[in-house]
């Protein structure tokens, strides 16, 4: 899988993004989410060097889908895109970045809580919407959301876990997006791989059960 694939098909087969909030982070952390059998990655923009990062890992890691995370105005969405960012994510909608991902072809994920938030997301396009925070509210309140938008493609975000991850994803996410229960300060490359394999392993053991109960 090369970062000039649909990201978010690509997104939505594996189940899982990684968020790396990480200053400067080495080429293992890359490998270790690899290992793990990680393809979806999101540099967080908050993070010293992000684009620096996004551009070297782009060049040394090809079968990994890279996007720019905490994405806030149409200036940063443009370094980003420049730096490879194959899809943008913010915390909420910014109509600059929508504005310029829309004129450069590249996917952008908007974040929202309410109905009324998520509606402006749709208004403006988004294939994908970013349910940030997830973890207040949890599985019950991104189910109860389908039932207005039963076409909605949510990617719940913020506190999700190994443990909540399958719950949030049996109530009807597309993805989960997870930061420091896989990659955070000071992580290595054990760590995140023994991380990022144990919510693979989760993941993988919910869209199981899906099938056979669909069976």
């Amino acid at each position: 899988m090369s970062s000039m694939a649909d990201p978010i098909a690509e997104l939505e087969r594996c189940r899982l993004v990684s968020i790396v909030r990480m200053d400067e982070p080495g080429e293992e952390i890359a490998r270790a989410l690899l290992d793990a059998g990680v393809s979806v990655v999101e540099l967080s923009l908050v993070s010293a060097g992000a684009l620096a990062t996004l551009s070297r890992w782009r060049e040394r890691f090809p079968e990994l889908v890279l996007g720019a995370g905490t994405v806030l105005d149409g200036e940063a969405c443009a370094r980003a895109i420049e730096a490879g960012a194959s899809f943008l994510i913010s915390p909420g909608l910014e109509p600059s970045v929508a504005e310029v991902a829309r004129e450069a072809a590249v996917p952008y994920i908007p974040g929202a809580l309410t109905a009324t938030e998520i509606g402006a997301c749709l208004a403006e396009g988004a294939q994908l919407v970013k349910l940030f925070p997830a973890l207040p509210l949890g599985p019950a309140y991104l189910s109860q959301l389908l039932g207005p938008f039963p076409h909605l493609r949510l990617l719940p975000t913020g506190g999700v876990t190994e443990t909540s991850a399958p719950a949030f994803l049996a109530a009807g996410a597309v993805a989960v997006a997870v930061g420091s229960s896989i990659v955070g300060p000071g992580s290595t490359y054990d760590s995140v791989r023994s991380a990022a394999a144990r919510m693979v392993d989760a993941i993988a053991a919910n869209d199981k059960g899906d099938a056979s109960h669909a069976d």
